[in-house]
């Protein structure tokens, strides 16, 4: 098992777009389960000044909602940085936060990306019965393969 000592957790989404809120939610079970909540984040998205804030941990998870189907209804997988950019006024993808990060703060955190696959995704604030099950399923893997709770 592996602690989660100096890990900065960014729940990304919308809890008012159903399933879109999965990553908050995952923040929701982190909290509501003692874990320490000045290492938790959600956020509507990632953009730039991110790479700041991650420059300031060893590890960094996202978790964010998955619209592709994934196995298991969820995916745990290590990310690097990218030097490919895109341009969006919406969102910076992880990896290019991580680019960011390490060429401005010469940072290099481990980073790991949490999907969670969701299927609903109109204005109302709950998650769907199968995406609910995936988060579940996420979380009790999640605490398993790292010492948190």
């Amino acid at each position: 098992m592996k602690k989660l000592d100096n890990t900065l957790i960014i729940g990304i989404g919308n809890n008012t777009r159903q399933d879109d809120g999965l990553g908050w939610s995952f923040i929701d079970l982190l909290e509501n389960n003692g874990f320490n909540t000045e290492h938790l984040l959600c956020k509507y998205q990632l953009m730039v000044e991110d790479a700041e804030l991650i420059s300031n941990y060893k590890n960094v998870i996202f978790v964010d909602a998955c619209k592709s189907e994934l196995n298991n209804g969820f995916s745990i997988e290590p990310i690097l940085a990218s030097e490919q950019v895109t341009f969006s006024t919406h969102e910076v993808p992880p990896n290019q936060i991580l680019h960011l990060c390490e060429s401005v703060y010469n940072k290099k955190p481990k980073a790991t990306l949490i999907k969670i696959q969701g299927y609903n995704w109109d204005f109302e604030i709950c998650l769907s019965k199968q995406a609910t099950k995936n988060l579940k399923k996420t979380f009790s893997l999640f605490k398993n393969k790292w010492d948190v709770i």
